[in-house]
């Protein structure tokens, strides 16, 4: 049972480290040294709002399915075993 958490723990950290990496990836880093109070996409109008970072809308769904399905999986096979057991 605590190598099935751990293994779930370890891709649900993985997968994270994926996500971030994309956005991180479309980054400019170290940032400029002169400061600027500008926002990219904010001056109003027809204008699109500031890229933040990755496309991420996918991945967190997947993520949020994923978990509930390794949740559900774990509960029914404690209660699998514990059932046998008896």
């Amino acid at each position: 049972m605590i190598k099935r958490f751990a293994g779930v723990l370890v891709t649900a950290g993985a997968f994270v480290m994926w996500s971030a990496a994309t956005a991180l990836a479309q980054t400019s880093y170290p940032p400029s040294p002169h400061s600027t109070t500008s926002v990219a996409g904010a001056g109003g109008g027809n204008e699109p709002t500031a890229f933040t970072g990755g496309r991420i809308g996918f991945a967190v769904a997947a993520l949020a399915v994923l978990l509930v399905l390794g949740l559900t999986a774990s509960v029914v096979a404690r209660r699998r075993s514990a059932h046998a057991a008896s």
